[in-house]
């Protein structure tokens, strides 16, 4: 079985081009616009293997208190929060992982791949 891959980005072009990207690796993905049908989704899918979010996006929950949420809950759920904003290294909750935008695909998949590395195909 594939790993799952929550990816929550607000820019359609961004969040298709990511998702097919992560695919390349052998994931499954779940895309989705805002950080508040991300967290439907982790509700309904608990075999989420990765959480992948941007910070600022429209809705009520922005990135960063969706990770705390993530951490909060799934505690054992690597969280990917990606911005093109310097962001403070204590706004995150303490396991997630920050990866500055841009990225190239070399730099995504040198931040997923350590956290799926026992559930990827490659």
């Amino acid at each position: 079985m594939p790993p799952i891959i929550l990816l929550v980005e607000d820019d359609s072009t961004l969040r298709e081009v990511v998702a097919d990207a992560l695919s390349m690796l052998g994931a499954r993905v779940i895309a989705c616009p805002n950080a508040d049908l991300a967290l439907v989704e982790l509700e309904r899918c608990a075999a989420v293997n990765l959480v992948l979010t941007d910070i600022r996006m429209p809705g009520y929950l922005d990135g960063i208190q969706l990770a705390h949420i993530v951490a909060e809950r799934w505690p054992q759920l690597p969280i990917i929060v990606m911005s093109g904003n310097r962001l403070p290294s204590d706004v995150l909750p303490e396991h997630a992982v920050f990866m500055a935008k841009p990225w190239t695909l070399d730099i995504l998949f040198a931040h997923v791949h350590p956290l799926l590395k026992s559930r990827l195909n490659s």
